[in-house]
């Protein structure tokens, strides 16, 4: 590996390079000081930033930003919620009473329309049909169903 292909992989954290990539790395820092001077500099900027932004961090009162966080949300969405799923549910249709119900009259209005459809037609719904299908060498197909037998010829060579 030479010092090009070696230093996109110096400042990679553990695991992230496969083991081929690891082991052609390691043989190339074995032979080459400058790229190991290279990973101590990124080595020990890398710790100096973490510490650093550990340091601000801890420097910072974040109960200030948290409470304002907490004052945005009404009270009603954290304090007092439904703990049960049977609670959510009738909480949900108290805010949502149009959508509960439609949601109660559709089986309703499905059941009249399929009442009105069956009494506009005379109660004689769609005809029963039974089909069987007989064949004995693919030349003749005899269809048995409710309005009579049906026979289709053919010459045995179409499909197979």
């Amino acid at each position: 590996m030479r010092c090009a292909g070696a230093a996109p992989l110096l400042g990679s954290l553990p695991g992230e390079l496969d083991p081929t990539e690891a082991a052609l790395l390691g043989a190339h820092l074995a032979t080459c000081e400058p790229c190991r001077a290279r990973l101590a500099d990124i080595e020990a900027l890398s710790g100096v930033v973490r510490d650093g932004l550990r340091d601000e961090a801890a420097r910072r009162d974040l109960s200030i930003f948290a409470d304002g966080v907490m004052a945005r949300i009404p009270a009603s969405a954290w304090q007092g919620a439904p703990a049960g799923p049977l609670e959510r549910l009738r909480a949900f249709l108290r805010r949502h009473r149009v959508l509960a119900a439609a949601s109660a009259l559709a089986p309703a209005l499905a059941a009249l329309a399929l009442y009105l459809y069956i009494g506009r037609t005379g109660g004689t719904g769609p005809s029963e049909l039974s089909v069987e299908v007989t064949s004995e060498d693919l030349a003749a197909i005899v269809l048995d169903t409710s309005d009579g037998p049906v026979i289709l010829v053919g010459d045995g060579s179409e499909g197979t």
